[in-house]
């Protein structure tokens, strides 16, 4: 039997797939869209292009998960989503970013992503989905 997966979450889903597209494509084609006074050059290409692979590989995992629409696989998915926010939010602040941002990703990220992991491994686990 196979549970639909709630709409709130497919949306945030969307959202963030949208979002880790952008990152993918600013940081392997136009880092300056992102990063306006950022210098990119011989020295930092390989932090920028790491970061770059890292939003496509999360992008990919994105992707298959609203495809498949799988709740254990999703749950991973959103598992992956906010153990990055979760660095993401303290990283901001550290860099200058200010305790508004960090509120920010605490709120519309963070803690809707962590909520759509519980509630993506209670489904998986009632539908007898394998651990």
């Amino acid at each position: 039997m196979k549970i639909k997966i709630p709409i709130w979450i497919n949306l945030l889903q969307v959202v963030i797939l949208g979002i880790l597209t952008f990152q993918t494509y600013a940081c392997y084609l136009n880092p300056k869209s992102i990063y306006p006074d950022f210098v990119f050059d011989a020295n930092t290409s390989k932090m920028v292009y790491t970061l770059a692979s890292r939003n496509a590989v999360m992008m990919v995992i994105s992707l298959i998960a609203l495809v498949r629409q799988d709740a254990r696989f999703y749950s991973f998915a959103f598992l992956i989503h906010s153990l990055r926010e979760l660095q993401d939010m303290f990283i901001v602040p550290l860099t200058g970013g200010g305790l508004v941002v960090f509120f920010v990703f605490l709120i519309v990220f963070v803690i809707p992503e962590i909520t759509a992991y519980f509630k993506l491994n209670k489904i998986a686990n009632e539908t007898g989905v394998m651990q």
